[in-house]
């Protein structure tokens, strides 16, 4: 996973190619520093927390300041998705938006919600199962969303009804994407 986020740090600036042979000697460094134990899940999960703390240090020290919350966010994606943590609908609906078309029924949004940011709900639920009914919850309890909405700081605000226990943290920046995408960097 990490071998192939770094590789794609290329895309970002042709200034950060890494090879596979330092890919190698850095992690042949790792397994040979790395705390040991003589149970083999112990073994395994040293061995992860130390590559990827490892890892992250040494390549930050060649990234541009701009690009390693970047970085930052691309490992933690690709070891939750890796991990089952971040489903490939989600995935996709965070980077593309829905593929759907739901104008037929942006009528049915409530008075005082955006035609597009009702349309973008129906999307999330289209997206993951856990997102099921959060349009209509935008319509039934209209003061705890216009608050949350209007909010100066709403990715730190805890989200009407519990959905901030409902949600694992990449659905809680799917929809802070969704209702404010401006904060999205903060969130």
């Amino acid at each position: 996973i990490l071998y192939f986020v770094i590789a794609d740090l290329a895309l970002i600036d042709p200034m950060y190619q890494y090879s596979l042979e330092f890919f190698s000697r850095l992690f042949n460094i790792r397994l040979e520093k790395a705390a040991k134990s003589e149970v083999l899940h112990e073994r395994l999960s040293l061995l992860i927390a130390d590559v990827t703390e490892n890892f992250y240090l040494n390549i930050c020290r060649g990234l541009f300041e701009e690009d390693k919350l970047l970085y930052s966010f691309l490992n933690a994606i690709q070891i939750g998705r890796n991990g089952g943590d971040i489903s490939a609908d989600e995935w996709h609906f965070f980077i593309r938006g829905s593929m759907t078309d739901f104008s037929s029924e942006s009528d049915q949004a409530p008075q005082w919600l955006d035609e597009g940011l009702f349309i973008k709900l129906l999307g999330l639920q289209e997206a993951s199962l856990r997102f099921q009914g959060i349009a209509e919850e935008f319509a039934d309890n209209e003061d705890d969303w216009k608050e949350w909405l209007r909010s100066p700081s709403p990715h730190t605000d805890p989200m009407p009804q519990g959905w901030s226990e409902r949600l694992t943290s990449f659905q809680r920046l799917m929809l802070i994407k969704v209702c404010r995408e401006e904060l999205l960097v903060f969130a």
